[in-house]
């Protein structure tokens, strides 16, 4: 909570609170706690009106949609409103023959087992999940608290470029050893092109 206020008052708004859920976490005994199966992610924003790519992230709609959509009463095929008046509401007739929904706030990834130098690694998955959600290729991604750049490495992947910053040496050392050099990439379609014989012209003096 302290972190929410201190960046609130620096003039950010708390906009969203995500779940990392780890599948696979390690078993444990704590004399006053259980073991560790989750982690916050807080987004803030400066402004209201923010970049929000949704349909990147989207989830097959599973199992569930197969029966639930089957048979329709009539409040599903209505915008059927909050009964708190929360100005929320659903149609559950929007989602019949849908592939895919949006998914929730909760992130389901397991843990990376492999040794990257670092006591807090995370997977992959995470900041991908995230770049793919709030960017789009070309776009800069930063991370405040490089560690091991994970965030840093997946953008390169991605096609978005990256700032890490760093406070430990050798955690930056480690991540440049890593990352590609900068690197143009010129936005045209992949083509093959006819290569021809070379003729030597003789200078005219």
């Amino acid at each position: 909570m302290e972190l929410i206020i201190a960046m609130r008052r620096q003039g950010w708004l708390w906009t969203e609170e995500f779940i990392w859920h780890k599948k696979n976490c390690y078993p444990g005994k704590w004399p006053n706690r259980f073991r560790d199966a989750w982690e916050r992610l807080l987004q803030f924003n400066k402004d209201k009106k923010f970049n929000m790519y949704q349909e990147e992230v989207m989830i097959p709609m599973g199992d569930w949609a197969k029966n639930r959509l089957k048979n329709l009463s009539d409040t599903d095929r209505i915008r059927d409103e909050s009964k708190v008046g929360s100005g929320f509401g659903k149609n559950i007739s929007n989602w019949v023959d849908r592939e895919k929904a949006y998914p929730t706030n909760v992130v389901h990834l397991a843990t990376e087992c492999n040794n990257k130098n670092h006591s807090a690694a995370f997977p992959e998955g995470l900041p991908e999940w995230f770049i793919k959600l709030f960017t789009k290729t070309g776009d800069t991604v930063l991370d405040p608290f490089m560690g091991s750049g994970t965030t840093n490495l997946v953008a390169q992947r991605m096609d978005r470029n990256s700032i890490g910053i760093e406070l430990l040496p050798e955690y930056y050392d480690l991540v440049k050893k890593q990352i590609e050099p900068t690197k143009l990439v010129l936005l045209e379609p992949s083509t093959e092109y006819e290569s021809t014989e070379h003729t030597r012209h003789q200078a005219v003096r």
